[in-house]
């Protein structure tokens, strides 16, 4: 930039400056009239049209604002008289959400199935052994596994954000942050599927917890199977009964009634797909219903077994309220080696949590 140039542009915020040059050069050009009459005439020509053009954009935006505030000029007024636009359809190829999921117990009770809350996708491991979430040891460095899954054939979820939160045993009690990772989740049925988020978790000095993990997507096709627990105890029958405790916290800003009720549902083994009937063909796989073996009705607390809530299946808690419930769970003739008990909690229809709770002989 010239000296000139820049001595100039020192003026640009100086009105009073540039007037005052103004009529010095018209008055100048006065004197000089004799000689300059030419210029003169030009120069004075230049400010007349220029103020003319000034005074002309000045009323200009005093018509517009007075007659914008009478109605007149409307905005959007400029379309009258215009066909209307054809309404815009987009297929729904051009636009893919992905949808990460875990095993989440509160999504699949919400479509009354039953659940286990020893989540098939969460686990914990000591180096290159996986561990029971109910037998870590205090002050031990643990890594956490979880699997994420994606519902989606056509999108995938890259750089998604997992966070790790550990809870006292129990149902809703306070949780505590551990930390957060990112995974790259391929689409279902992808070779490279499920993706793996793992977080370094050293236990406290004693108690027993569980894990929760959340899965985080803005843009999430179903952003209510994010949210899995796992929430596990085991021990061993002795005469020939075996007792647990656990906690029951009331989170909500009311008070609640939380009902205890157990079932034994235990996830099944994966079964083929059943073949597609033939053309014309009903096929009463297709009458009846698909989730049947995961609803809560077809796993109740199988004959042989007891549980006894002491009187406590039904719980009254204030709000921030926590209290202890024991269960004792009793064979009186069991067959099976390992039998899993899960007790569900409930205000209402609404599930609050829950534990799964193992016995063996």
């Amino acid at each position: 930039m010239s000296n000139v140039l820049k001595a100039l542009c020192g003026f640009r915020n100086r009105p009073g400056v540039l007037f005052s040059l103004a009529l010095g050069l018209l008055l100048l050009l006065w004197l000089l009239r004799g000689a300059l009459l030419g210029w003169f005439l030009l120069y004075a020509g230049a400010l007349l049209l220029l103020g003319l053009l000034g005074l002309m954009r000045l009323l200009q935006g005093i018509l517009r604002k007075r007659c914008w505030k009478a109605g007149g000029d409307k905005k959007g007024s400029g379309s009258v008289g215009h066909p209307a636009s054809k309404e815009l359809k987009v297929p729904p190829h051009t636009y893919k959400r992905p949808d990460p999921m875990i095993y989440s117990q509160f999504y699949l009770m919400s479509k009354g199935l039953a659940v286990t809350w020893d989540n098939p996708d969460i686990q914990l491991f000591d180096g290159a052994t996986a561990v029971a979430s109910s037998a870590l040891a205090p002050n031990h460095a643990y890594v956490i596994h979880a699997r994420v899954w994606n519902g989606s054939t056509d999108a995938p979820a890259v750089n998604l954000l997992v966070r790790f939160f550990y809870m006292s045993f129990g149902v809703d009690t306070v949780r505590h942050y551990i930390g957060e990772t990112h995974v790259d989740v391929p689409v279902k049925g992808s070779p490279l599927g499920p993706g793996v988020a793992t977080m370094a978790w050293t236990t406290p000095p004693a108690g027993h917890y569980c894990i929760q993990v959340e899965l985080h997507w803005i843009d999430d096709a179903n952003p209510f199977n994010n949210f899995g627990q796992e929430n596990v105890d085991v021990k061993k029958l002795n005469s020939p009964n075996a007792s647990f405790v656990f906690a029951v916290r009331n989170t909500s800003a009311r008070a609640r009634t939380v009902s205890l009720r157990a079932d034994a549902y235990e996830l099944p083994q994966r079964q083929r797909c059943p073949p597609r009937p033939s053309d014309g063909a009903t096929g009463n796989d297709q009458r009846t219903d698909p989730y049947a073996r995961h609803r809560p009705a077809a796993h109740p607390v199988p004959a042989g077994w007891q549980v006894d809530f002491f009187g406590r299946d039904a719980l009254t808690l204030q709000a921030g309220e926590q209290t202890d419930v024991t269960v004792k769970i009793t064979s009186t003739d069991a067959p099976v080696a390992m039998q899993a008990i899960n007790i569900n909690a409930f205000d209402g229809d609404t599930l609050v949590g829950g534990v799964t709770l193992y016995v063996h002989h």
